[in-house]
Formats: C-alpha cells, structure tokens, sequence
C-alpha cells in the first residue's frame, strides 16, 4: 500500500473514529442512566489522539487525573458540608483546584484533576450529594475515555490488517496468462 493511501485511511479512520466513539460513549451514558452524558462524549474525544501510544497514555492519565480530581473534589465538599465554617463554593473550588494544581505540577499527564473538581463540585446538589456527583462525573469521563481508547484500537487493527492484506497481493500478484 502507498504511503498516500495508508495516510488518506488513516485519516478517515481519525474522523470515523473520534465521531464514533463519542457519539457511542453518549449512547451508552445514557442507556446506563447516567445524568450528564456529555462528560462520556467529550472525554471520547479528547482522548483521540493521532498515535495509538499517545491515546493509550491519554486514557491513563485521564481516568487516573479523573480519580483524583474527584476524590480531592469529595473530600472538600464532604469538608466544607461538615464544617462549623460557612465554606462557600468558590472557596471549595481555590482548594480543591489548589490541591489538584499541585499534583498537576508534578505529574503533568493528571492535569485534567483540575478541571474535573469544579466539575464534581458544580454539579453537586442537595438532590445530588457530593459522592454521588462525584461517582456520576466519574464515571462518565471513564466511559468516554475507555470507548475511545477501544475504537482507536480497533482502527489500528483494521490497518494493520489492510497493510497485511496489501503486501499479500503485492508479493504474489495474479498470474498473467499469454495468448498465443
């Protein structure tokens, strides 16, 4: 196969891809019952990547990153509600995002914990308490993160398996028949 065809199939792969798996990872969301099913499609997408290794890391540090921010996200919220001081919700987010900046300086691929506390915290509700929030959000981006690293796996599989087929043909090319 020519470098131009196996570039112009992985770029239709990239798009088929990325819109697959999030709008997969929004069906599912809600199919399961989760409230906020835009979580399970973004996280699809932004885990997409052009390599197969970059993706691979993304969904590592996204679901780790997740973890932590909501983890960092409950204990605050769980702290603020049991505290004797009126702790107000942009307090909450400074520490939470404080705590979550700090681990982000140090480990830079769990930067998304900082986004995903005012996530937890801004969703949170007397409906929806902090730790159902939290594993709601969670969960969500999860999701998302693990249906797109599967469709980028599986696209890379669908490659591979083109390219094998293509030198299949090329190192054994169909007879010619002479007429005479």
């Amino acid at each position: 196969m020519t470098a131009k065809k196996l570039a112009l199939i992985h770029y239709a792969l990239f798009i088929a891809r990325c819109s697959g798996a999030a709008t997969l990872s929004y069906v599912l969301s809600g199919a399961i019952g989760f409230p906020h099913s835009v979580w399970a499609a973004m996280s699809a997408v932004i885990v997409s990547q052009t390599k197969l290794g970059d993706t691979q890391s993304s969904v590592s540090g996204r679901i780790a990153g997740t973890i932590i921010g909501v983890g960092v996200a409950i204990a605050v919220g769980l702290a603020a509600e049991t505290s004797y001081l009126a702790i107000g919700m942009p307090v909450q987010i400074a520490l939470a995002v404080a705590i979550c900046a700090a681990i982000a300086h140090k480990r830079p691929g769990l930067r998304v914990c900082m986004w995903t506390v005012p996530i937890v915290l801004l969703t949170a509700s007397p409906l929806t308490p902090i730790i159902a929030a939290g594993f709601y959000r969670g969960s969500e981006v999860v999701l998302g993160g693990v249906v797109g690293g599967i469709f980028h796996l599986v696209t890379e599989r669908i490659v591979t398996i083109l390219d094998w087929n293509q030198e299949e043909t090329e190192d054994h090319p169909p007879s010619s028949r002479s007429e005479g």
